[in-house]
């Protein structure tokens, strides 16, 4: 075996490695969500972009097209792609969110700002974009 041939084994190895982290953190960030077919759902934009304001490295950090946005009867959910969503959840952008615990909701210019409560009882604001912004805002009762 030349030394070309193990460099590409090596790459390998890694990739299956770095694949295999992505899976198993995005599986565990996306666990306290129930199955998206046992809820009525009432708006879902699987390609917002959006960030946290919680620190500059969430607002920096964000998700651009890769941020999931569901409302349901009684909750909101901030979520994203499997593979990315340990990433996001290190961005505070997997949540949630049962709509008693959502403080405001406020539309500039197309992009949503929302205010809201984690389990924890701590403020969080989440600033997003989605495709159909009126529409997400009569689903959210705004």
């Amino acid at each position: 075996m030349d030394g070309g041939s193990i460099l590409v084994l090596v790459f390998i190895a890694i990739a299956i490695v770095m694949v295999k982290t992505f899976y198993d953190t995005g599986k565990k960030a996306l666990s306290i969500f129930p199955d998206i077919r046992t809820v009525k759902v009432k708006y879902r934009d699987r390609t917002a972009s959006g960030y946290s304001t919680r620190s500059w490295k969430t607002k920096i950090g964000g998700a651009s097209r890769a941020m999931e946005i569901v409302v349901t009867d009684n909750e909101l959910w901030l979520r994203s792609f499997l593979l990315f969503a340990g990433i996001t959840r290190q961005h505070d952008l997997i949540h949630r969110i049962p709509h008693s615990r959502i403080s405001r909701v406020r539309e500039n210019n197309g992009q949503i700002t929302l205010d809201f409560r984690n389990d924890k009882g701590e403020a969080r604001q989440v600033v997003f974009n989605t495709k159909d912004t009126a529409q997400f805002l009569r689903c959210i009762g705004r």
